[in-house]
């Protein structure tokens, strides 16, 4: 079955959007935050990078309805307002609704980051990846983007995480990931196929945020520290290991650079 199953809905607007939600909220006297929109944000999905922000830098808490998921964060010698959003949960629709919800707030500019499957044997755990499109095998794209087979992330913040990660001195690749949003259903012959066609890691959010970024013109980069290995089709897992943790530490403060950039 397509998705979407109605696809004239390209040529109809929805019924609301995340403003109208926004809106809603300040109506009914739940404040957002006690401080305006980021300029930027990070997007996070392990707790251990959020530790590691927590005890690294001054950080403060969104006071209001964002106070669930953004703590502002001070990166010395970055210019802009700079917040860390974390503990939403994982996967393609949670991401897209988080996006959709900042965009509509104010924000305009975001990095995500998280772990990744490798599906080659030269990417071990702790390799470094910057994303340059997502192959869109997850359902909350295809309500955005009609038949494009990869979503792509912004080009000029891609290049800036590329220039702050060469600036750093640290060795990564660049390529297509694979995005799915049925974890426990990555199989063999999906694993051969997308690394036939190119993609570098497996992971659940990269497309969606893609597509939501693109629809509301906004500018996103990912990238991603390598956890797993699926590249020998068995499962290798290193999510605690030091190199899969350091990996998104150092991808962290390319990240706060980058944003930072015109």
């Amino acid at each position: 079955m397509h998705l979407p199953r109605f696809p004239e809905k390209f040529n109809d607007e929805p019924l609301f959007r995340a403003d109208a939600f926004l809106a809603y909220l300040e109506k009914v006297g739940v404040a957002l935050s006690h401080r305006p929109a980021p300029d930027g944000v990070i997007i996070s999905y392990q707790k251990s990078l959020f530790d590691h922000v927590v005890d690294t830098y001054p950080t403060e808490r969104a006071r209001g309805y964002f106070g669930n998921v953004l703590h502002y964060v001070e990166v010395p010698e970055c210019r802009r307002t700079l917040a860390i959003a974390a503990g939403f949960g994982i996967g393609a629709p949670a991401a897209a609704v988080l996006a959709e919800e900042l965009i509509a707030w104010g924000t305009k500019s975001f990095v995500s980051m998280g772990f990744a499957g490798s599906l080659r044997q030269d990417l071990p755990p702790g390799s470094l990846v910057v994303c340059d499109g997502a192959f869109r095998d997850e359902g909350t794209s295809s309500h955005y983007l009609k038949d494009e087979a990869i979503a792509r992330p912004d080009p000029s913040l891609t290049a800036r995480l590329m220039r702050a990660l060469d600036e750093a001195g640290l060795q990564y690749a660049v390529g297509p990931s694979w995005t799915i949003d049925a974890i426990y259903r990555e199989t063999p012959v999906e694993i051969v196929g997308y690394r036939e066609m190119g993609a570098l890691v497996v992971e659940m959010e990269a497309a969606a945020l893609f597509a939501v970024a693109s629809h509301r013109g906004a500018a996103i980069a990912s990238c991603f520290s390598v956890s797993d290995t699926l590249a020998e089709l068995s499962w290798r897992p290193e999510f605690h290991s030091e190199p899969s943790v350091q990996g998104l530490e150092r991808l962290f403060a390319c990240a706060a650079r980058a944003l930072d950039q015109d």
